[in-house]
């Protein structure tokens, strides 16, 4: 390419971006100073022209990444937090994760690490209620240019932020399907056990399982019970549920407390079947032991590298992209090792 058609180039670039010649020299020969909006219109509009040399990235300096998790000891979290560790890790030469955590009960506290980060943020990725509040927080993040990323639970009316995580509304009719396999024609009653229905993923698992078990067996479905993941909610509900006389052919839990569950079925000594979500070590015991029937992973160490792929696609480290929609896994007892 000689050098008039490169000042041609360059020229188009700039009139693209918005910016003089010169800034788009400093930006593409990484000299100088150039705001953070002008840099990414620059790289953006070099991408859109086709400009033939390497470009660098959109961020100058390391990305610094919020990760926004909900305080929680379920296995799930745990994963995602040390395979964002190794992601961090991994990137240390690009990347910056900064981690925090809010609590469950206090959807104040999420409001607040949204709207104030620590130090200036070009990507977020979040766990979040889905709450008008919180989709007017994200959208103010993201029409300040930041990345944003809806991890595991999705959020509405934010057509500019990505989710990274199973389809939870196919998990919730693949629940319904295979315990309906399992039941037959039985009679009884199915529990229905979730975390907070503020978010979006239990929601949707909810609403796919019912879609599926209502048309396909006679059961009686309990309405979704909140348990929180904690223990002592999903056991008191199982041995409250059995007291009253309820027949008890069915359980799904759309999130944590299977310990509290497998402890009230042994204090009952009651087999029902039961699907729930992650392959952990409790789980895969439980499958062994005949408690548990099935699992739903939601590959959380994928969701993890996905979310930090995405974010470094956005800001031109990297051309290709994994896929942000995880594929759920069934777990059987057979497929254990």
């Amino acid at each position: 390419m000689n050098d008039t058609l490169s000042k041609k180039n360059l020229d188009d670039v700039a009139k693209l971006a918005g910016v003089s010649l010169s800034t788009v020299g400093r930006v593409l020969n990484e000299r100088g100073s150039v705001s953070a909006h002008n840099r990414k219109a620059v790289i953006n509009a070099a991408k859109t022209l086709g400009l033939k040399r390497h470009l660098p990235s959109a961020i100058h300096g390391l990305l610094r990444i919020d990760l926004l998790m909900v305080e929680s000891d379920t296995d799930h979290f745990r994963k995602l937090t040390a395979s964002f560790k190794q992601q961090a890790e991994l990137h240390r030469s690009r990347v910056v994760i900064q981690r925090m955590s809010w609590n469950d009960a206090k959807p104040e506290e999420l409001l607040t690490l949204i709207r104030n980060p620590i130090t200036p943020r070009q990507a977020l990725i979040v766990v979040a209620h889905d709450t008008p509040l919180v989709q007017s927080a994200l959208q103010e993040q993201i029409a300040k240019g930041v990345s944003v990323v809806l991890l595991t639970s999705g959020v509405a009316e934010l057509p500019d932020a990505i989710f990274v995580g199973i389809d939870n509304f196919q998990a919730g009719r693949c629940a319904g399907r295979l315990l309906s396999n399992w039941l037959g024609h039985r009679n009884g009653d199915v529990l229905l056990m979730t975390n907070s229905l503020l978010f979006r993923a239990h929601q949707e698992r909810v609403r796919g399982f019912l879609s599926v078990l209502n048309q396909r067996s006679t059961v009686v479905v309990t309405p979704p019970r909140e348990c929180l993941d904690l223990d002592v909610h999903t056991s008191d509900f199982v041995r409250a549920s059995h007291a009253t006389g309820s027949r008890i052919v069915g359980i799904y839990n759309t999130g944590g407390g299977s310990t509290g569950i497998s402890q009230a079925l042994r204090k009952l000594d009651i087999r029902p079947a039961w699907v729930a979500h992650e392959q952990t070590t409790e789980h895969s015991n439980l499958l062994r032991e005949g408690l548990l029937s099935v699992l739903i992973d939601q590959d959380p160490i994928g969701q993890a590298e996905a979310a930090i792929q995405y974010i470094l696609n956005v800001a031109g480290d990297v051309d290709t992209i994994v896929s942000t929609t995880r594929q759920l896994r069934i777990v059987l007892e057979e497929m254990l090792p």
